[in-house]
């Protein structure tokens, strides 16, 4: 595999304008198709076109299969770990506490849970608890930290490497595919309904660090065929007044689908690119806005339309959950991020994780190896670098 001409930029800007992308797909559809907030149901002339918002979801997993593979180049497990939970869980446990909070006060579209339910939810794992979510939205996040745990144990525990992240994508794609509606602990930890798209992801990575290859590529197409087939077996919420035929549904839901996995392998490929430094205020966003919107947002609709027009209504919440969104970025995630990754690697840094077992000695060093001699007559052959390289294991550069 050829590494790209000119190496790789620093920062995909086009990833954050994908991001609040798939962050917008979902606000719409959960505006607009679902009736509990107006009382009636919801906003049928936009509901016709929302009802796919919820795919943007599957764009999440897929951006985030790309995303997680260039984070976790030149990190160890524990420096994978520290990265992760400084990202999800400041801006998370603002948007629990706060929605809590709304739903306690005006509890017209959502039931509060108990003050100990709140809590069990800021550990981010309400469903290995068997207690109920703050916000249904929070499913996603369990999808996530499977991906995560995953990742972590079969790549990041004996150093991060391509032929690693490749190995394990084609063996989880497969291993989730045999565990469905086979194995039900197994399903619930390889999450086969999501796992097509991280793995796509992470292919699509590789292409874009190290050039394109026919296994990465085979399993890109591999996964895609598996989404289609998972997403095409999902019933979302419909609209309230259905003008397609589920023919016509399925066949809308496939092209998006496929939109999508298009698009990120232009990004793969260095055929799509973007230089606009103000996406990254944009991708910012959308972690806020995603965790925030939905019963909050309800609450709103609930209160506003009985007595603003339905758009403007809707105008006026969309827009304020994108202020509130940059204000819990600036205010909130940032210093609270910046906080605990300050304190992670103090503790890297401290000789409390680096000290030997109890009774060990630290080890010597060994001795230094002698240079190899080729015999009279005899060439060594060099190290191979280029494809060869990709599948032996070689680590890849850093990344932001």
């Amino acid at each position: 595999m050829k590494p790209p001409a000119g190496g790789a930029p620093s920062r995909l800007y086009v990833i954050d304008g994908l991001r609040l992308v798939a962050a917008l797909l979902v606000v719409g559809f959960h505006f607009t198709v679902f009736g509990k907030p107006w009382e009636y149901e919801g906003l049928p002339a936009l509901g016709t076109y929302t009802q796919f918002g919820w795919l943007g979801v599957y764009l999440f997993f897929l951006i985030s299969g790309f995303v997680i593979c260039m984070s976790a180049e030149g990190r160890g497990l524990a420096q994978f770990a520290a990265a992760r939970i400084t990202r999800l869980y400041p801006a998370y446990w603002f948007a629990v506490l706060a929605t809590s909070a709304v739903v306690t006060l005006w509890p017209v579209v959502g039931k509060p849970l108990s003050p100990g339910d709140v809590l069990t939810n800021l550990t981010m794992f309400p469903d290995l608890l068997k207690v109920d979510q703050v916000d249904p939205v929070y499913w996603t996040l369990a999808h996530e930290l499977r991906f995560y745990l995953l990742f972590g144990l079969f790549v990041l525990v004996r150093g991060y490497t391509p032929r690693r992240v490749l190995l394990f994508a084609a063996g989880w794609l497969i291993a989730s595919l045999f565990a469905y509606k086979s194995i039900p602990a197994l399903t619930n930890l390889l999450i086969p309904r999501s796992s097509a798209l991280f793995v796509a992801g992470m292919a699509l990575f590789l292409i874009y660090r190290h050039g394109s290859n026919i296994y990465l590529w085979g399993l890109v197409g591999a996964s895609w065929l598996v989404s289609l087939e998972m997403i095409g077996s999902l019933e979302p919420h419909p609209p309230a007044r259905p003008v397609l035929s589920p023919t016509e549904v399925a066949m809308v839901e496939a092209a998006l689908v496929t939109a999508f996995f298009l698009i990120l392998a232009a990004v793969a490929t260095h055929r799509l690119a973007l230089g606009w430094r103000w996406l990254t205020t944009a991708g910012a966003l959308t972690y806020p806005l995603y965790l925030l919107h939905e019963y909050i947002g309800w609450v709103m609709i609930h209160h506003l339309h009985q007595v603003l027009p339905e758009w403007v209504t809707l105008l006026v919440v969309v827009v304020f959950f994108l202020v509130v969104s940059w204000l819990v970025h600036r205010f909130v995630e940032k210093p609270v991020s910046n906080w605990l990754r300050r304190r992670f690697a103090d503790a890297r840094a401290s000789s409390f994780l680096s000290q030997p077992p109890a009774g060990r000695r630290p080890a010597t060093p060994a001795p230094a190896t002698p240079a190899l001699v080729p015999a009279q007559g005899v060439a060594l052959t060099p190290l191979p670098t280029g494809p060869t390289r990709f599948l032996a294991g070689s680590s890849a550069g850093s990344a932001d």
